[in-house]
């Protein structure tokens, strides 16, 4: 792997990461009737940290913040934390690392935003199946029941995934172009070749 040439310090960056971050996190101990459902937005901002810090600040800020999480989920309903949602987490920095560093496409964006969900489904249904949080029963049946079930649920993920992405994107653009320039993505250079004749 190339080393990473982001730069160390971005205070713009840092500060939209830690207070989205921050505020996902603990958005947990709000009550169900003020927070939509399973409306969520650590994925989009481990997905946002991966594409635009180094990979290992946003790999702590997702640990962080997943730490911070399931402390709050163990506080307010005794559950204790489900390390496969970890690893489904993992999903969203490999992919803003992958394939969003050098973007603003919104249509880029918004594909790594449905991916990365998707990854998180894929992986946290998975997880929830192989641990029997209902007894689907260990066959390919109970795991079609478990993915199945899990389709309500992935709704809330989804909306929040693409919305949440794509209001991190954009803030990150704005700021950048009127106050941070200097943590403005640089276009990727073209290179000039003479026309042959």
């Amino acid at each position: 792997m190339a080393a990473d040439s982001t730069p160390n310090w971005k205070p713009m960056t840092i500060a939209l990461v830690l207070g989205v971050g921050g505020a996902a996190a603990c958005s947990v101990l709000l009550p169900e009737s003020i927070r939509p459902w399973n409306f969520a937005a650590i994925g989009a901002v481990g997905l946002f940290a991966a594409a635009r810090l180094r990979f290992v600040q946003a790999l702590a800020v997702l640990a962080a913040m997943l730490a911070v999480k399931d402390l709050c989920i163990f506080a307010k309903f005794g559950w204790p934390p489900e390390p496969l949602s970890w690893v489904a987490f993992l999903g969203y920095a490999a992919i803003g690392y992958g394939f969003l560093r050098k973007t603003e496409s919104p249509a880029r964006i918004g594909a790594g935003a449905v991916a990365a969900s998707l990854v998180f489904f894929a992986v946290s249904n998975f997880g929830s199946w192989l641990m029997q949080a209902l007894p689907y029963g260990y066959s390919l049946a109970g795991l079609a029941d478990c993915y199945e079930a899990a389709i309500l649920f992935y709704r809330g993920t989804l909306v929040s995934d693409v919305l949440c992405t794509a209001s991190l994107f954009t803030a990150h653009a704005v700021l950048s172009r009127a106050w941070f320039p200097a943590e403005r993505l640089q276009a990727i250079p073209v290179v000039q070749t003479e026309e042959a004749w």
